[in-house]
């Protein structure tokens, strides 16, 4: 009968030896994949963020000073904007149409100085990145179904399909003139801009059945502290006098120039920033510049270096990965 053998102890720990090379091999491959796979998520995640605040603040700046058909285009600067006709009492920052878009520079403080409902929202604007107030009125319009006897007569609807309720700022509009008001009371058909909550009540012409009355909206964009990320910034977006909504995390910076148009052909002539803006009326072009970062950290093997809106490069202490992103938009009812 023949004799079987063993390994010997060399043999065995030589096939030990090769295992754990193998294993090693291995445990490394998984181990890179794992970090590629995170940092691929990262910046899915990352460009995503950015792409979706972009195109929501192009979509609303794009619409800033929309008051149906009666629009800026062949206007001298600042004229058909400033013509708005504003009846509340004692109307502010939230109502007024006449600035369609309103900004404001922030490093050491703001220029210029906040609007007291922007520096009180939670969470508060972080100073280093911009603010951008931008108002429009909503939606293609309720028109009138009869010609209003007089400038305070009640406006004929035919429904209230925008949902406008009373206290609400409306705007009624024609290819003419168009007036801002607060809505006193509503019925199915019928809407009042009675004396208390408006100044007058008489909206300055009997509108006709040409005109359409819709809601305004009064949009603010600003950085702030993120709402689940420990030290972390976020995106914030203000509507009216609701609460802010986070729209993207991990945005560390947002700076705006503002294209002027200083000779009237309705293109802007300089970008300047908002303390530089010599009227913000005359504004027609908006440069939107984004600083976002990945969530994980240590994605890189050093604090990678990078160059924000013509600063010097800037290396940060922690491993997260940095991209900017830049966006430039029209104000369609500003720019030719």
């Amino acid at each position: 009968m023949k004799k079987q053998f063993g390994l010997s102890l060399v043999e065995l720990m030589i096939a030990m030896a090769i295992g754990l090379v193998v294993s090693g091999a291995v445990m490394v491959l998984f181990l890179t994949n794992i970090k590629t796979n995170q940092t691929q998520d990262n910046m899915a995640r990352l460009q995503e963020n950015a792409r979706f605040a972009l195109i929501k603040m192009q979509t609303d700046i794009r619409q800033a000073g929309y008051r149906g058909c009666l629009g800026r285009k062949g206007a001298a600067p600042s004229s058909a904007t400033t013509s708005v006709n504003n009846v509340i009492t004692g109307f502010g920052y939230k109502d007024n149409l006449a600035m369609p878009v309103e900004g404001f520079y922030g490093e050491a403080a703001w220029t210029p100085a906040l609007d007291a409902s922007i520096s009180a929202v939670a969470p508060t604007p972080t100073v280093g990145s911009d603010v951008i107030t931008v108002r429009m009125g909503v939606g293609t319009g309720v028109p009138l179904t009869a010609v209003m006897a007089n400038g305070s007569a009640n406006i004929s609807i035919a429904a209230n399909t925008d949902g406008l309720a009373v206290g609400d700022t409306a705007l009624i509009a024609d290819c003419v003139a168009s007036t801002v008001f607060s809505v006193t009371t509503i019925a199915a058909t019928s809407i009042s801009h009675a004396v208390g909550s408006n100044a007058t009540a008489d909206l300055g012409r009997a509108f006709g059945t040409d005109a359409v009355v819709m809601p305004i909206s009064t949009i603010t964009y600003y950085v702030g502290a993120s709402s689940d990320l420990t030290g972390g910034l976020s995106l914030w977006r203000k509507t009216n006098g609701n609460a802010s909504e986070e729209l993207a995390d991990n945005v560390e910076k947002l700076k705006i120039l503002y294209g002027e148009d200083t000779n009237g052909d309705l293109s802007p002539d300089k970008y300047v920033t908002a303390d530089n803006v010599t009227d913000m009326n005359d504004v027609v072009a908006v440069k939107l510049m984004l600083l976002t970062r990945t969530s994980d950290d240590n994605l890189s093997a050093n604090g990678q270096s990078y160059t924000f809106n013509g600063a010097p490069a800037i290396t940060p202490t922690d491993k997260r990965i940095r991209r900017t992103f830049t966006l430039v938009t029209t104000i369609r009812n500003r720019a030719a």
